[in-house]
């Protein structure tokens, strides 16, 4: 047989991991979707960087991912397959058939093959080596010499678009629809927001659904929105019909009370009518019904005179908010067109050099106040260690001495909001917790929490996901760690907090490491005007399928300190 490759596609041998596993194949089909096997392979694919997770989770279990003993890097008990250029690494006992987009192992003979009955879904996001370079070279000119030459592109995949070519088209027309939105609400409407969500299961086919937000004696209300005006459906109907590498599935368009429009466009499967309606029920279903004030009918002939002459009752309008587009966070070419090559970092081989270079270049770049640096050279030789069999010894890390990051062990806020959450509808949640407000602009729950900030409740596809504490921009160290005291307190209940720095999922820690106060000050120096630095930890007495992470951050906005936490309760 032989597994299908989707996106960027993480190959397993079944009889590698059997061998450190016996359930294995059970246990990471039931944890990492989708996922797919034949008698031979397992495969799990990824649209995102997740196949380093998975990766670490299988290095855990002791599986070997690489070989250099060769000389060469090889994938050894596991495989990267990308969609569209076949193994990321030589692979010496994989074959693949780059057309089909199937692969199978070495000499056996590929018959059905396993997965998805389709080929694939619509080509995924990609972001190339080229655009890459150009996102980097604009935010970081300094690592670039100007007498340096531009390295020479690759030709672009047929059909690709010019910059800005999307946001010329499909900007305006949604700019256009925001504004025939306005004139079908009535103006006794108090607008709150207003959203409008278009999906397009074909060209010239168009699924809406929509919601009028607006507020009653200051009470938020909720209405259907209006039907459409006859120029909205054909706008509707030219955005489906839109042709792009990637066709364009949906659009959302949310207008807030202070004009602020926003879009989103989606390549994703469309939604049908019912399953649109379903959204927007679970994510505004807490939002009691109610149809904007109307004047009450003129009673009595005296009453129907008055009306005549306009001196009936009344109700009170209120002025139509003045539009402000808000652009999108990301260009249009990287959702609408198929960029060539995904890179996952998986063949990066380090530079050669010798002791007193490298040495020389650990110095050069340890950060300013002494935090730790990464040594790359180091870490490959522990790696060509342990391909050869020689268990390496562990490298020296920082030793953890002095005060610590303590949580109590009676229970605080956060334990028990982390062991009441559950993947339920928004509107649901929100009806069980009269205490939280319902923010309409960003379509999440915030309860204030006095000194610690505000707790936020959001959603995906309208079930509740996640819940954030984030406070930033305070101007010293000391600062964070005066207003981290109560937190921890909050994070009473939910075990030790562990070091998480180097490791990217709750799996790859199951020791407690402390995290000293000594360690924060050699660590959080903000020496980057470019972005923050993150000193991640999580709490290793999280709920089941919950992770409850704490993270710390500094960084140089503005020229100026400063640092910030952020906790996070989310569903794994």
């Amino acid at each position: 047989m032989a597994v299908r490759i989707q996106f960027t596609t993480l190959l397993v041998r079944i009889d590698r991991l059997t061998a450190v596993a016996p359930d294995g194949v059970a246990a990471l089909t039931a944890r990492w979707s989708p996922s797919w096997h034949d008698e031979h392979l397992l495969a799990v694919a990824f649209m995102d960087m997740g196949a380093r997770d998975l990766a670490a989770e299988l290095e855990a279990m002791g599986l070997v991912l690489r070989d250099t003993s060769t000389g060469e890097r090889v994938w050894r008990d596991i495989a990267v397959v990308d969609y569209y250029d076949g193994p990321t690494l030589p692979c010496p006992w994989l074959e693949c058939d780059l057309a089909r987009h199937v692969a199978w192992l070495k000499g056996t003979v590929p018959g059905p093959i396993a997965g998805p009955e389709h080929e694939h879904e619509e080509a995924p996001v990609r972001v190339s080596p080229e655009k890459f370079q150009q996102l980097l070279q604009s935010q970081h000119p300094h690592l670039f010499a100007p007498a340096q030459p531009p390295a020479p592109a690759k030709p672009a995949r047929p059909g690709r678009t010019r910059p800005g070519e999307h946001e010329a088209a499909l900007l305006p027309l949604t700019q256009q629809i925001a504004a025939e939105l306005l004139h079908i609400i009535p103006l006794s409407a108090k607008i709150e927001a207003v959203v409008l969500m278009a999906h397009f299961p074909h060209p010239g086919e168009v699924v809406k659904a929509g919601r009028v937000l607006h507020a009653i004696d200051g009470e938020l209300r909720s209405m259907s929105l209006p039907p459409l005006t006859a120029d909205t459906r054909r706008m509707l109907e030219q955005l489906s019909r839109y042709e792009s590498g990637n066709r364009l599935t949906s659009i959302e368009i949310k207008i807030a009370a202070d004009g602020r429009v926003t879009t989103n466009f989606g390549i994703a499967p469309p939604k049908s009518a019912d399953e649109l309606e379903d959204l927007l029920r679970r994510t505004y279903g807490s939002v009691p019904e109610a149809k904007a004030p109307r004047a009450p009918a003129p009673q009595g002939f005296f009453g129907k005179l008055k009306a005549m002459f306009g001196a009936g009752p009344r109700v009170t309008l209120h002025p139509q908010p003045t539009l402000r587009h808000i652009p999108p966070t990301e260009p249009l070419s990287l959702f609408l067109d198929p960029l060539d090559g995904i890179h996952e970092g998986w063949d990066d081989e380090p530079a050669a050099a010798n002791a007193s270079t490298t040495a020389n270049a650990s110095a050069s770049a340890r950060p300013a106040g002494g935090a730790p640096a990464f040594d790359l050279a180091a870490f490959h030789s522990l790696e060509a260690a342990r391909v050869a069999g020689t268990p390496p010894p562990r490298p020296a890390g920082f030793t953890a001495s002095g005060p610590q990051l303590v949580v109590p062990a009676q229970e605080g806020l956060f334990a028990a909001e982390a062991r009441a959450f559950g993947r339920v509808a928004l509107a649901e949640f929100h009806r069980e917790r009269p205490d939280l407000r319902f923010d309409v602009a960003n379509d999440r729950l915030t309860r204030d929490l006095g000194a610690l900030g505000q707790l936020h409740f959001t959603a995906w596809n309208g079930n509740l996901n996640r819940a954030d504490l984030d406070v930033d921009g305070l101007a010293s160290l000391d600062e964070l760690l005066e207003r981290l005291q109560p937190v921890l307190v909050a994070l009473g209940g939910l075990g030790p907090v562990s070091n998480a720095l180097g490791t990217r999922s709750p799996a790859g820690t199951r020791e407690p490491v402390p995290v000293t106060y000594d360690e924060l000050r050699r660590y959080l120096v903000p020496d980057s005007p470019y972005g923050s630095k993150v000193f991640p930890c999580w709490l290793l007495g999280a709920p089941p399928h919950t992770r409850v992470g704490l993270d710390l951050s500094c960084g140089l906005p503005n020229n100026r300190p400063a640092f910030g936490y952020l906790v996070t309760i989310a569903h794994i």
